[in-house]
């Protein structure tokens, strides 16, 4: 008994010592993990970025080199989707790599494994390294606005549902689905193709259905269950700010909740019955005492526009007619004038798809906004947000454009001043003006200089022809030079400048030149065979006198065939910059203030 106690401890004794040898040898692993020989605040040996070698970098080391690697970075990545080759380039969306982004993602490359998978990693880098896939960032209202607009022909943009509020009643239209691409997984695809290489290589995108929001009944009937409110004035230190009214209504929750659920799929309009009740005091009464003073006014004009563009221009303008703005108040004019739709009365009318002239439903909505952000200029009120056309436009000076598209791209601006401002829009089937109201002590002097900053050069695409001949080439569009302009706001007091500042960058993308190549070979045409000459007696030529040559006096030299070198002129814009380098509208085969939208 006592010999196999002896046993047992000695057996004991020696699955503790193990125990203690594991525990330490774990320890000192954990150790030499945890601590700085790992390299933990460094990126691990064999880890790349864009060809760029970041092993062994600090985090600021690692910036620092890709800041370099992409300074006067130019990716110009070409889609295509539908058969539809969609050139996208840098400077107008605004791409670029996000370098404290990538950079966090190659530090953090195998750091998350266990201590045991870290060490096997950082061998596996020293065998094969690894480049990691950059991460792009740009302006997305941008980039899904040059998708939508090349691809007008097979995007539908989402319709949200409208609440519209009648005398006794609530007529709601539901939202339509729409089709589109997916901005954010295009962004992700340039990513992948930049890192891969394959910059030259036309990426693959896909359109997919996009659905509206569905209508929330209790934050509906939350939202249409509230008493009249007479319209304000009320001071906010030095602001002075219109409060509009607010129209009453009453609706029973249980009826509109049943309503609204057995017309969720309605293709229709459906009312709910409502009690509505009017203020007594609207805003419109009360802006008169601030606004007194036409702070700016600009006009374009729409004379030779089709019916349907007339219409829609009109349709627009007394959307935002009348509009007042209370101090800090910010226009949106995707959210004052809505959707442009066919339900909505928007007619079909010339627009820009492309670098072509299409028919698309609400052209000439384009012509609005721009008229609006020049006389919003002059008014020296805060632009919040612009972007020009891809390319230019007709109706109003290069660099000076403001386009929109409902669901993408917007045109805001901001009241700075202490009082409320009003918009007055008049269309009147020849011209469009916009007039800006306000208090006439902050009407100023301001004029706009526009000029030409530098030119992208446009791209040829070749078209296989097979009715041509392989030695014929055909230039079936022409190509143009992209433009981009800077345009500058200057004050004057007294006739005496006072300032001027950056109003805003324009770039205007080239249009790509497309050539048709023949690929039909031209027959060969086999030698003739030469008949032999018959047998003629051989003649002896008759002697030739030559006759004795009278001295004719030298003609006086005759003046020069060849044309006159002249000085190429350059139509020089209104306010300044140059028409040199942007794309005729003539060109567009459309008459000039007939065609943008």
């Amino acid at each position: 008994m006592k010999k196999k106690l002896t046993h047992l401890t000695t057996v004991t004794k020696c699955i503790l010592r193990l125990m203690i040898l594991i525990m330490l040898t774990g320890v000192m692993v954990v150790t030499s993990g945890c601590g700085k020989s790992d390299g933990d605040d460094k990126i691990y040996e064999g880890v790349y970025v864009a060809g760029v070698d970041l092993g062994g970098m600090t985090r600021g080391e690692a910036e620092a080199a890709l800041f370099q690697k992409f300074d006067n970075f130019e990716y110009n990545p070409v889609l295509k989707c539908e058969d539809v080759r969609i050139d996208i380039y840098s400077s107008r969306i605004e791409l670029k790599p996000d370098v404290e982004k990538i950079v966090e993602k190659a530090l953090g490359y195998g750091k998350n494994a266990s201590v045991f998978k870290k060490s096997k990693i950082k061998k596996e880098l020293k065998k094969n390294p690894v480049n990691i896939e950059c991460i792009f960032t740009c302006n997305f209202d941008m980039l899904s606005y040059e998708l939508n607009e090349k691809l007008s022909d097979y995007v539908v943009d989402v319709v949200q549902h409208s609440v519209q509020i009648g005398d006794n009643y609530l007529e709601i239209t539901n939202g339509k689905p729409g089709r589109g691409v997916d901005a954010t997984e295009v962004l992700a695809l340039f990513a992948k193709a930049y890192s891969s290489g394959n910059v030259d290589d036309a990426i693959e995108v896909e359109i997919t259905d996009l659905y509206p929001d569905e209508i929330n009944a209790d934050d509906f009937c939350s939202e249409y269950n509230r008493e009249p409110k007479d319209a304000e004035c009320v001071k906010d230190g030095d602001n002075m700010n219109i409060t509009p009214e607010v129209i009453g209504v009453k609706i029973n929750e249980k009826e509109a909740k049943k309503i609204l659920e057995q017309n969720k799929d309605s293709k229709t309009p459906y009312r709910i019955p409502a009690v509505v009740t009017y203020p007594k005091v609207t805003a419109a009464e009360l802006e008169a005492e601030f606004t007194d003073t036409v702070l700016a006014s600009y006009s374009t004009d729409y004379s030779t526009s089709s019916a349907n563009r007339k219409e829609n221009i009109r349709l627009a303008s007394s959307s935002i007619n009348g509009k007042i703005l209370n101090p800090g108040e910010v226009f949106s004019f995707n959210d004052v004038v809505g959707p442009r739709t066919e339900s909505t009365g928007y007619k079909v009318a010339h627009v820009y798809s492309g670098s072509k002239v299409v028919d698309g439903i609400g052209g000439g909505i384009c012509q609005v906004s721009s008229t609006l952000y020049n006389a919003v200029v002059y008014a020296d009120l805060e632009i919040v947000y612009r972007t020009n056309h891809s390319i230019p436009v007709s109706y109003v000076p290069l660099g000076r454009d403001a386009t929109v598209s409902y669901g993408t791209i917007d045109f805001k601006f901001k009241n700075n001043k202490e009082t409320p401002v009003k918009l007055e829009v008049i269309a009147d089937g020849n011209n469009l003006t916009v007039n800006v109201y306000g208090r006439k002590k902050y009407k100023k002097d301001i004029s706009i200089e526009t000029a030409i900053t530098g030119s992208i050069e446009y791209s040829t695409k070749t078209v296989k022809d097979d009715t041509m001949y392989e030695d014929e080439r055909k230039i079936e569009e022409k190509g143009s030079n992209g433009t981009k302009t800077e345009a500058y706001k200057i004050v004057k007091e007294n006739g005496v400048e006072v300032s001027r500042e950056l109003l805003c960058k324009s770039s205007y993308s080239p249009i790509t030149q497309v050539e048709r190549v023949g690929t039909k070979k031209r027959a060969e045409k086999s030698p003739e065979p030469s008949e032999a000459p018959e047998n003629v007696p051989e003649q002896t030529p008759p002697a030739v006198t030559e006759p004795v040559q009278t001295p004719v006096p030298e003609p006086a030299p005759s003046p020069s065939t060849e044309p006159s070198v002249q000085t190429p002129s350059v139509e020089v814009a209104p306010d300044g910059g140059d028409y040199n380098e942007f794309i005729p509208v003539e060109e567009n085969n459309v008459q000039v203030g007939d065609v943008i939208g």
